[in-house]
């Protein structure tokens, strides 16, 4: 079954509660949480005791993506929270310094995966995937305000699901950045498992009908 997670980062900062409530309500799987540092990225996202605090209301805000330029120190803090899976990026760090930091992600138990900009070559993935429970494929300019969705990125998600099953693996793909319905559903039909939608979800009137709408579209329902 396919997943339907909502972006943390789209809600209303001012009434995060009632945003977070509404995820709850909608039957969405999960809440999907970006940790931005200024400088990987150009904007900031949550913090740690923020992200605590959130896990607290509930573990489904356990999915965690750091959009941040990785050292052993910063990996070290977010590994102290009780987060369900921990997302780094391909661009992040030297390739030697993120096998060793997905091998302690999993270690601990928790899960990991790597997520890849649009103008990464989806191979720089593939040293990876032992390592990897997800392959987040971001479909717009990561941590960048007004980024608008990639046309390619439907090929990106066909690319990386060969890539898998070419080393005979099962990793999962996700996507993220500018989801809308129809974008939501054209993603999964290219063999995305998980979608993270945002804006789309907030803005809509009908909040539970976006996580339905989709799941039903995706299992060829509609």
């Amino acid at each position: 079954m396919v997943e339907i997670s909502i972006s943390a980062f789209a809600a209303d900062p001012f009434h995060l509660e009632r945003d977070l409530k509404a995820i709850q309500q909608s039957g969405a799987d999960g809440i999907h949480v970006d940790v931005m540092d200024g400088h990987f990225v150009p904007m900031f996202g949550f913090h740690q005791s923020l992200i605590r605090q959130m896990i607290d209301f509930d573990p489904i805000c356990g999915d965690i993506h750091l959009m941040v330029k990785m050292t052993q120190p910063i990996l070290e803090r977010f590994l102290e929270i009780s987060c369900r899976k921990l997302t780094l990026h391909v661009e992040s760090a030297q390739p030697a310094e993120l096998t060793a930091f997905l091998k302690r992600i999993s270690r601990i138990g928790i899960s990991s995966g790597l997520a890849i900009s649009p103008g990464t070559e989806p191979e720089r993935l593939r040293p990876f995937f032992p390592y990897l429970e997800e392959v987040l494929v971001m479909s717009c300019t990561p941590g960048t305000e007004g980024a608008v969705f990639e046309e390619q990125t439907y090929e990106r998600i066909r690319i990386i699901r060969r890539l898998l099953e070419r080393e005979k693996l099962e990793g999962k793909i996700a996507v993220d950045g500018g989801l809308n319905e129809e974008r939501a559903v054209s993603c999964i039909r290219s063999g995305a498992d998980r979608v993270v939608i945002g804006r789309a979800f907030f803005t809509s009137e009908d909040k539970k009908g976006v996580v339905e709408r989709v799941r039903r579209a995706s299992a060829g329902n509609l």
